[in-house]
């Protein structure tokens, strides 16, 4: 990747010999959040090369307008990786969509996808007005400073987060103002998200991946599990699906060593 095709600073690198990974984020979130998984990774395998890209409306990429879609997320995306070839592609939730869309889009990309809860689902595709979109349209946006947004989320949604995943979250995921603590992700783009999870084909398009993919659901997940996992697993030339005990939707930020683990297999096995 070239200085002036590099995504920073809506990406953070790494350097090493090992095949570059790429690291996309869930909805609401931004690309240091997967700062535990990569030091995990670190300790566990040397020399990798590793990218952590903010999806589009999120963290430091906020120059564009929208829509925000599925399919727009995944066009940034892939045009901020168009100089990587053969890496492997890691994605939680609308970045695990994000991640197997740009595939689709590129194929090549990737050598390996590792798809953590992805949000990719059977048609009909629609709109859907879903609970989390309101949810997401009344978050709070400013905090008096950082520890009031910390207490605020280690006492409430993400309790179940290691701490190294919150303290990514809150130190990066928002920025210091003479206002206070503001969120970057604005709340209509996290709502808009969230209502457009259902709105893409990513699902029929799946048959045009021709690279192998893991599957990471938490075992307390509501909405990755059977049959419905397999038949996604299905859907892939080669797939594995993992299921991470003691776990729900938020796997990456509540065992980032056992995504770093996965992670480190599929490295080993290329």
């Amino acid at each position: 990747m070239t200085e002036d095709d590099s995504p920073s600073p809506q990406a953070t690198e790494g350097a090493g010999a090992y095949p570059t990974v790429v690291f996309a984020h869930a909805n609401g979130f931004c690309k240091e959040v997967w700062r535990p998984v990569v030091a995990e990774l670190g300790a566990l395998t040397s020399d990798v090369s590793w990218l952590s890209v903010d999806l589009l409306g999120h963290g430091d990429n906020l120059d564009g307008d929208g829509p925000f879609s599925l399919d727009t997320l995944s066009r940034d995306l892939s045009r901020r990786l168009s100089d990587v070839t053969g890496a492997v592609g890691v994605g939680h939730s609308s970045g695990g969509a994000a991640i197997a869309r740009a595939e689709t889009l590129d194929p090549g990309t990737f050598s390996h996808l590792v798809l953590i809860e992805p949000i990719i689902f059977p048609p009909p595709y629609r709109v859907i007005d879903i609970p989390l979109a309101h949810a997401a349209e009344k978050r709070r946006v400013v905090f008096s400073d950082r520890q009031a947004a910390y207490d605020r989320f280690v006492n409430g949604p993400f309790v179940s987060w290691r701490q190294d995943a919150l303290d990514a979250y809150v130190d990066f995921g928002f920025v210091d103002t003479p206002n206070g603590w503001r969120i970057k992700c604005q709340p209509a783009v996290e709502a808009e998200v969230f209502r457009q999870g259902l709105n893409h084909d990513t699902w029929d398009r799946i048959e045009r991946i021709e690279v192998p993919a893991t599957i990471v659901a938490g075992e307390s997940s509501e909405t990755h599990r059977e049959p419905y996992l397999s038949s996604l697993a299905d859907r892939f030339v080669e797939s594995e699906v993992i299921i991470v005990p003691e776990t729900g939707h938020f796997v990456p930020m509540e065992r980032p060593d056992l995504i770093a683990s996965i992670i480190a297999q599929v490295l080993g096995d290329l």
